[in-house]
């Protein structure tokens, strides 16, 4: 391509409208410069993309803008077609929304690269029986262990328990087991412990999208265990007036033998001053995964592509080039999470995220329905009233209660 095509390919960022001014334009005797493929991405993985895409893609430029997160969704559906973007970087919990507007369309990796990928990491973006986008970075809480305090790791979390009360009981610990809460929880960090006695949020269905149908905050098998929170409660082992700052500076002060935390508290783990140990969360009921929820981000296509003419184009390089195991690994890196991507994900070399990584091996992906929105707010609801100390409400009333208000919303 000549001087024209460089121009619009490296005019990724700040120059956007340069680059487009001379879309169809002609210096001389050069062809027609390629209309470029727009990616919207967030501040901390722009700078990535526009090294990976400087020279464009497949003869393609390639334009860069950065969007905070929080934006995308709302500008998406107030841009201008022509302004619109052809891929877009975002959370999975969104691909069910956009995916029924008809704002993104299906993206799937061949056999060959979605075996790079845990099903449960691809599920978070399918709708359906399609798959609405490439997932790059992962998400998830762990068990941090305070190894000064517990020598002999507990493989279930009835030896969990009893350790934690003990140690608080011989005056070793001031808090047995320090999972943020307080007001206004949503319960995630509480998820594992829920998944544990056999509650979930949504079912899925064959082809591994959410079956808004089958709710499960209160489902049999979780209501049979639901007594186990009430056990909990009454011993003091979950408090639910423990706030995030609390919990952390808690444990921090080696005052709690066992902390919920996950890669978003990176720095206090390095600046720990004692050994710790970060695992899963061991198994509450015998057969039952005590499973953390995924936040899982990455690339989904946009329907303007084919309206642009670069669906072809845009299909391939978030299906293909950005599943790269490399690719993948410095994108996720630019965040401090571990890559999707199996294979990038063992060329880790911070131990601490590495065992964050293992402890959501059996994690499930946030559902990404629009009817989650109503699941929040009773499901956090329904920790804070079951674990309230005195007077709480019985774990079985509480969340039969929250199963009944989101049913009721969601109609």
């Amino acid at each position: 391509m000549g001087a024209v095509g460089r121009t619009v390919a490296t005019g990724i960022v700040g120059t956007a409208l340069l680059g487009m001014s001379l879309l169809g334009a002609s210096v001389g005797n050069a062809a027609p410069a390629t209309a470029p493929l727009t990616i919207w991405v967030d501040a901390a993985h722009a700078p990535v993309l526009t090294e990976m895409l400087a020279k464009g893609y497949k003869g393609t430029p390639v334009t860069i803008v950065t969007k905070e997160l929080a934006d995308v969704r709302a500008a998406l559906a107030a841009t201008p077609v022509e302004s619109a973007p052809d891929v877009i970087w975002g959370e999975q919990q969104w691909s069910g929304e956009l995916a029924a507007a008809g704002t993104i369309i299906p993206v799937q990796p061949d056999a060959k690269r979605a075996d790079r990928f845990r099903t449960s990491v691809l599920d978070g973006f399918t709708v359906g029986a399609e798959r609405y986008g490439v997932p790059v970075q992962i998400s998830n809480i762990a068990l941090i262990t305070n190894a000064a305090l517990v020598k002999t790791q507990p493989t279930t979390f009835g030896q969990l328990s009893k350790k934690a009360l003990a140690l608080v009981s011989k005056g070793k610990a001031k808090k047995a087991f320090v999972v943020p809460q307080g007001e206004g929880s949503d319960g995630y960090a509480l998820y594992p412990l829920f998944s544990g006695l056999g509650g979930y949020f949504f079912g899925r269905t064959p082809e591994g999208g959410v079956d808004q149908t089958n709710l499960g905050l209160a489902s049999k098998a979780f209501l049979k265990n639901s007594d186990t929170i009430d056990q909990w409660n009454a011993s003091g082992l979950i408090d639910s007036s423990l706030s995030a700052d609390a919990a952390r500076k808690s444990f921090v002060k080696g005052k709690a033998p066992f902390w919920i935390a996950g890669p978003d508290e990176m720095a206090t783990l390095k600046a720990l001053s004692f050994v710790y140990r970060i695992t899963a969360v061991p198994p509450i009921v015998a057969g039952t995964k005590a499973a953390p929820l995924l936040r899982v981000q990455g690339f989904m296509v946009t329907s303007f592509a084919k309206k642009h003419g670069l669906k072809p184009v845009a299909l391939r390089l978030v299906s293909t080039y950005l599943t790269a195991p490399s690719r993948q690994a410095k994108l996720a890196a630019a965040s401090g999470l571990n890559p999707a991507n199996t294979l990038a994900a063992t060329k880790v070399a911070e131990p601490r995220l590495v065992a964050i990584g293992l402890a959501g091996v059996d994690g499930v992906p946030v559902p990404n329905i629009p009817q989650m929105g109503s699941v929040w707010g009773p499901y956090g609801a329904a920790w804070l009233s079951s674990t309230a100390g005195a007077g709480a409400t019985p774990a079985k009333d509480a969340f039969t209660a929250a199963a009944d208000a989101v049913t009721k919303a969601i109609g």
